[in-house]
């Protein structure tokens, strides 16, 4: 009785609004949407492309997206949770440059039920790795975005995650206004690789925020396998159309 005595008291302090209507939100500090603002979140459907997930719109024998026709991934196969398209950038932005950080719940609970809706095989990977920020833009934003979204997988499936394994050395510019070709060069060889012994000959899925040209997933991917892995998956909370 107490414990909702108190609850109650801060929600009249602190009150729960969505964060896309500013509906008021009797969610006991669990949920940062509404239901009709959540409802508005572009989902991943299918049909998918093999190498990337990205949502097929034009088809070919080999079923793959074109920029998957046109790149040849180091990673084994990507899965993504939505669309990279409104409202979604919007609530992406604030998650990882405006400190909303309790948007992490929202978005783990899309990437779980697409794990579970598309039958998405965790169980077959060794380890969890989240894409790694350099240590300067780490101190500069004071989390790293991919690591709070793989906490959260890692402890729903019960998932060893490793954060010591895969480094960023090579501080970089940040890719979002970047043309496609720049992004490439702009990651090449931004990856070490410490205590390779724990990845040689292992199943490893990254998890990141976002899947754009694939360049930074591409880039750790190489790494990894460079370094003795035997599989890279990558799993991002969405990809871009």
């Amino acid at each position: 009785m107490l414990q909702d005595v108190l609850q109650g008291i801060k929600e009249l302090i602190f009150p729960d609004n969505c964060f896309l209507c500013r509906k008021y939100l009797r969610s006991y500090h669990q949920k940062q949407l509404c239901p009709a603002c959540l409802s508005l979140l572009p989902l991943n459907l299918p049909p998918f492309c093999l190498k990337c997930s990205r949502h097929l719109t034009l088809f070919n024998d080999h079923g793959l997206c074109l920029s998957c026709l046109k790149n040849d991934y180091s990673f084994d196969r990507a899965f993504s949770a939505c669309i990279y398209v409104d409202p979604l950038p919007q609530l992406l932005h604030a998650f990882k440059y405006h400190d909303k950080t309790a948007l992490r719940k929202t978005f783990s609970e899309l990437m779980i039920n697409y794990i579970e809706t598309y039958h998405i095989p965790l169980e077959n990977f060794d380890l969890i790795l989240p894409i790694p920020l350099h240590p300067v833009r780490l101190r500069e934003r004071g989390f790293n975005q991919a690591e709070l979204l793989s906490r959260l997988l890692t402890k729903h499936y019960d998932l060893p995650q490793r954060t010591d394994i895969l480094r960023r050395h090579k501080l970089t510019p940040s890719q979002t206004t970047m043309e496609a070709k720049q992004r490439w060069t702009n990651v090449h060889d931004a990856f070490r690789i410490d205590h390779s012994s724990s990845i040689a000959d292992k199943s490893i899925l990254i998890v990141d925020d976002l899947l754009t040209t694939a360049a930074t997933a591409n880039a750790a991917s190489e790494a990894l396998k460079n370094a003795g892995a035997a599989y890279v998956g990558v799993f991002s909370l969405a990809i871009t159309p």
